[in-house]
């Protein structure tokens, strides 16, 4: 018996196997029987037609892949993704789920058919891929809605905020200008204010990673300004802040550039304040700023310690920089930062239609190099 027809005709028994196992996961464990048969039937529907449907082997090998042609619309696999995180399954359970079909499938089977023959094998391989396309749509649909989810969350807290923070700096600064108060109140008064305005640009950087992961990426607005210029007055704000570094600062004249400034001169702070942070105590942070034919290419450059290729491939995905961490780096990092201001950087140049890239050898240190058109063409394909 083809296993089409196994299925199509042992439905009932396959779907109270589905059932039934559904029911020992904790989040159904008091649900109905049409919320713990959910979508498999339609499932199992359409993995029937594609066991009937004629297939190429290069289709077979794509599909195992994930690589099915584009239905279009919701896929059962993807109707049930969204099902279950309503429920509150986690990405195991929702594994396991699969996992189980397919056995059960094949463990009936193999009760009905005795001795295989070739289309029995063409058969169980056809529905492996088939079970294994309906598996990544629903995983690739589920993590999609739940970092989506945990996205719009950061960026509800992020708004929320930033309303007492700034009820907090606007009360800050009206102490700050009481000239009766001793000098020690006014100096923790300060002392509250850079505090705040730090929290602030925590904030910031905090909605800039929410929104730009809710599609989109960065909004950026594009207008024409003399980029020498404000790089020299981002360069000049560094060093007023960090006045124990030394910082050679190489900025050719006259350019003009159709970016988004604010943005622009984020990133390129970002990258100068990433320099300071990680690069040797003693040695000096390199900016150069250039022409080179219709674009832009601005490098930061400092000494210290090698990164690995390992981790220079996810330097700019601050969550797979923070898994790559050693328990240390990561105590580290909670007084320091997660990197978002290189994601953040990433993103802006990538929204002018830009690419940046980072270097690290022994000889030349650690080297990121951003280049963008001069007139910025959007995000590049």
């Amino acid at each position: 018996m083809r296993l089409s027809k196994f299925i199509s005709e042992n439905i009932e028994v396959i779907l109270q196997e589905w059932e039934d196992f559904a029911g020992t996961l904790h989040p159904l464990n008091s649900a109905t029987k049409a919320q713990l048969r959910d979508h498999a039937k339609a499932i199992l529907g359409v993995i029937c037609l594609d066991l009937d449907a004629d297939q190429s082997v290069e289709a077979g090998i794509e599909k195992s892949k994930g690589n099915a042609p584009d239905a279009g619309d919701a896929t059962a696999s993807e109707a049930h993704a969204v099902d279950r995180l309503q429920a509150g399954f986690t990405v195991e359970e929702l594994m396991a789920e699969f996992r189980a079909l397919r056995a059960s499938v094949l463990r009936l089977w193999q009760a009905r058919v005795k001795q295989a023959d070739e289309s029995d094998l063409q058969d169980m391989l056809r529905f492996n891929e088939a079970i294994d396309q309906s598996l990544t749509e629903s995983l690739s649909h589920f993590s999609a809605m739940l970092r989506d989810s945990q996205n719009v969350f950061l960026a509800i807290l992020g708004h929320d905020v930033r309303n007492p923070l700034g009820a907090i700096s606007m009360g800050t600064q009206m102490i700050l200008q009481d000239t009766t108060l001793p000098p020690r109140h006014l100096k923790v008064a300060a002392q509250l204010l850079r505090s705040t305005q730090r929290v602030t640009e925590i904030v910031s950087d905090l909605l800039d990673y929410s929104t730009s992961h809710l599609g989109g990426g960065i909004p950026v607005t594009l207008a024409g300004y003399d980029l020498s210029m404000e790089c020299r007055s981002v360069a000049q704000e560094m060093k007023l802040f960090h006045p124990e570094r030394t910082f050679k600062v190489d900025v050719e004249d006259g350019i003009t550039v159709v970016w988004d400034r604010a943005r622009m001169s984020q990133a390129l702070s970002n990258l100068m304040a990433n320099a300071v942070q990680h690069g040797a105590a003693g040695s000096p942070v390199w900016v150069t700023v250039s022409r080179l034919g219709a674009d832009v290419v601005m490098v930061v450059q400092n000494e210290g310690g090698i990164i690995s290729p390992d981790r220079l491939r996810v330097m700019f995905d601050p969550g797979k920089s923070f898994v790559m961490k050693s328990t240390s780096e990561r105590s580290a990092s909670q007084t320091s930062n997660l990197g978002l201001g290189l994601y953040i950087t990433h993103e802006i140049v990538i929204a002018h239609g830009g690419k940046i890239w980072v270097t690290s050898t022994e000889l030349e240190g650690t080297t990121v190099k951003v280049q963008i058109p001069m007139v910025a063409s959007g995000p590049a394909e």
